[in-house]
């Protein structure tokens, strides 16, 4: 049987198709490699839930039960530095957690959801007021976050007690826990590097290098310490690496990006990190997602300045701060029941 005869009609068409279905790709989503490559496949879809309306609101974390927000929240009417806030997701009630006269950073919920821990700099600032007011004296060209001098905590919600954890200079923060030990991963700035060091919650202000090498910061983990992720930072701190930590060995995810990767959240049930890098656009950061073997880079984001995922441990919210509206506010954006790429958990060999 012969072959059948295309008529010119055809093919135009053909064509035609061709180029509207790019057109309706072109927005940036989801990327997939070809050896070098990163090409987009999918349009980007931002319906997003504003649930802060007042101050700077950073650091999002949600309660075990993903029915609470806690946060930071400064340059408010009544107070200048950031305090922490907490958010019912049902009411849309808002509760003010510390009142300290100084900045707070990164709360998150531990002890089943019964204390906090973050850190603060109200007691170091009273402590060493020099070294507040030249807290880079050592000339550090990282970013102003570790410029200041923090301390960690722990905060009980239900007797409000305060224990400190940490009294060392300069800044100690970015605390990731542990449930089963009450471990804690932290990231210290000793001179003018960035370093890993650890401790446990039950032996206040005893701690410990956990990694020697310096640039490393923001780790997240699971809970068993077999997968985990953290940022090392170049020698000028204009750029970072995602660093991974399979069974098998270690790992730089997206060499080929040459950006700064920063504010990593490893869900372990999915087997995804979420994080926060300054691209395509090098001037301003997106929230991306990615599988902890590399494949399914997402992006989440594209208005603004959007840092600090994290994702709601029911995996029905994905929270991050974005100056899309003129000032840092908190944002929810619903996570797919079928998320792109088949987002699930793999056995990394």
């Amino acid at each position: 049987m012969a072959p059948r005869k295309r008529s010119l009609k055809f093919y135009l068409f053909a064509a035609l198709t061709l180029a509207l279905a790019g057109v309706q790709c072109s927005s940036p989503q989801k990327w997939t490699r070809s050896g070098q490559v990163l090409v987009p496949q999918v349009e980007l879809n931002e319906e997003l839930t504003q649930v802060t309306q007042v101050g700077d609101n950073h650091s999002p974390r949600f309660s075990p039960d993903s029915q609470k927000l806690v946060y930071t929240s400064g340059d408010r009417p009544f107070h200048s530095y950031s305090q922490i806030y907490e958010l019912n997701l049902k009411t849309q009630k808002e509760q003010r957690l510390t009142f300290q006269g100084a900045d707070n950073q990164d709360p998150q919920y531990v002890r089943d959801g019964k204390w906090l821990l973050y850190s603060s700099a109200t007691d170091e600032t009273k402590e060493r007021p020099l070294l507040s007011k030249d807290a880079n004296k050592d000339n550090f060209q990282g970013p102003e976050k570790y410029k200041k001098p923090m301390e960690i905590y722990l905060h009980n919600l239900e007797k409000f007690e305060v224990i400190r954890l940490t009294a060392l200079p300069g800044f100690d923060g970015e605390a990731f826990w542990y449930d089963k030990n009450e471990g804690i991963i932290f990231t210290r700035r000793k001179n003018n590097q960035l370093f890993l060091y650890s401790m446990n919650a039950r032996r206040p202000k005893i701690v410990r290098p956990y990694s020697r090498i310096p640039g490393n910061s923001q780790w997240s983990s699971s809970q068993d310490v077999k997968s985990h992720v953290w940022i090392h930072w170049s020698d000028t701190y204009e750029t970072s690496e995602l660093k991974v930590k399979w069974p098998s060995g270690y790992v730089t995810l997206l060499p080929d990006f040459d950006r700064i990767k920063k504010d990593p959240y490893y869900d372990e049930e999915l087997n995804v990190i979420f994080f926060s890098m300054n691209h395509p656009d090098p001037k301003k950061f997106n929230v991306f997602s990615v599988h902890m073997d590399g494949a399914c880079l997402t992006q989440w984001t594209s208005q603004g300045d959007n840092v600090e995922p994290t994702l709601s441990p029911d995996k029905t919210h994905l929270a991050f701060s974005s100056n899309r509206s003129g000032s840092y506010q908190i944002y929810l954006k619903d996570w797919p029941k079928t998320p792109p790429c088949a987002l699930f958990k793999k056995d990394l060999k």
